[in-house]
């Protein structure tokens, strides 16, 4: 476990943004659709490998997965039914 004598180490917990083709791939295989199990592993493993460098770039000193391979729900709810509720 990484720790700290000098500061508080900062982490981050809960989903982060997918891209629309992991979104998209995600939500076939919820909704029980024929998905191609190796395009969406390459798919979560290449969104994790970029969210975590993004943590650790931006100075998260314990970066995590962002719940890639989750179907959250910012995936479910579309983009005009977050705006409507601004």
């Amino acid at each position: 476990m990484k720790r700290s004598q000098d500061r508080i180490l900062t982490t981050h917990a809960g989903s982060l943004p997918r891209t629309d083709k992991l979104a998209r791939l995600l939500i076939e295989r919820d909704n029980d659709l024929p998905v191609d199990e190796a395009e969406l592993k390459r798919e979560v493993e290449s969104a994790t490998d970029w969210v975590v460098r993004q943590q650790l770039q931006s100075g998260v000193d314990i970066g995590n997965d962002g719940e890639e391979a989750r179907v959250g729900v910012r995936v479910i709810i579309s983009p005009p039914v977050v705006a409507a509720a601004h």
